[in-house]
């Protein structure tokens, strides 16, 4: 596999993990994969309870589910070249090219285009610059107010007013753009030993310089997550926290778990040292047999 990596890649994996051998080095990588992998499910989450509520919030402030899709222009009954009409709310050209495509994909595969289905194909980022782009003077003034307290009803510390307001919105995208990073990184098979930490506002902070660090800062990152998913609804990071994705990830953010696969090179069994590792010392699992073990957990 070395051989098919760049080797910019390659070397930024052994200098970072010190890796002594091939072997170390494809462990390591190996580790870094099944990190990413444990991670996405947990962010899958919170992007789809986020996408949903933003979807149910301009729902009801626009009285239709179809807020985002162009409308049927009367007049094309007697003019074939008449164009359809906007959007009921206002995006920018991109927004828009991102909702064309998304509906252009799911006209082709299945014919009809509903509502749900472009909600669910849209990107991440579309989302971040819908809440971006509520600032924008073109808007009713009521509106980030009336989408952002439906959608985050359990923000901390926030009164009824701070909805609409700027620093609201910026703080909001600013958490919500470390997510992007996160979600990127995994997409693009990218660096995420080296994902920054933030604060509660969103600003990044230090940055693992180790990989004892990047242990920590993942542990951080993914409490984060939970913490602003509970802006939504406080059952979400409850949910999380319970679910197989949660536990088997934090079994991996352990010294002990990359070592494994340092020693492993990252072969096959390598995840389930981890596992029965931390099974030993879980109640949930301890009287699982080996057969059932297997089945539940890959």
């Amino acid at each position: 596999m070395l051989d098919h990596l760049a080797e910019p890649r390659v070397d930024a994996v052994r200098r970072f993990f010190r890796a002594e051998s091939d072997r170390e080095l494809l462990g390591c990588y190996a580790w870094c994969q099944c990190v990413s992998a444990g991670l996405l499910p947990i962010l899958g989450d919170f992007e789809v309870a986020l996408r949903n509520a933003l979807h149910r919030a301009f729902s009801v402030y626009f009285g239709c589910d179809t807020w985002m899709l162009t409308r049927p222009n009367p007049a094309a009954h007697r003019s074939p070249v008449a164009k359809p009409l906007p959007a009921a709310h206002k995006m920018p050209t991109y927004m828009q090219q991102d909702v064309q495509r998304a509906a252009d994909k799911i006209r082709r595969r299945k014919g009809n285009v509903l509502p749900d289905d472009v909600v669910a194909a849209l990107p991440f980022g579309f989302w971040e610059q819908l809440i971006n782009s509520l600032g924008h003077k073109s808007h009713p003034a009521d509106l980030q107010g009336a989408v952002l307290s439906s959608v985050f009803p359990n923000a901390p510390c926030v009164a009824p007013d701070d909805y609409g307001t700027k620093d609201f919105r910026e703080r909001t995208v600013a958490l919500m753009g470390q997510l992007r990073d996160v979600r990127n990184r995994i997409g693009h098979h990218d660096s995420i030993w080296a994902v920054p930490e933030f604060d509660l506002f969103g600003k990044r902070g230090f940055i693992p310089r180790r990989p004892r660090h990047t242990v920590t800062s993942l542990k951080l990152f993914a409490e984060r997550l939970a913490w602003f998913a509970g802006w939504i609804d406080p059952s979400i990071p409850v949910y999380m926290r319970r679910s197989d994705h949660w536990w088997s990830f934090m079994s991996l953010l352990d010294q002990q778990a990359l070592l494994i696969y340092r020693q492993t090179g990252g072969r096959i069994g390598s995840y389930e040292q981890v596992l029965r590792r931390k099974a030993n010392v879980s109640p949930l699992v301890l009287s699982l047999r080996k057969p059932s073990f297997h089945k539940c957990f890959y």
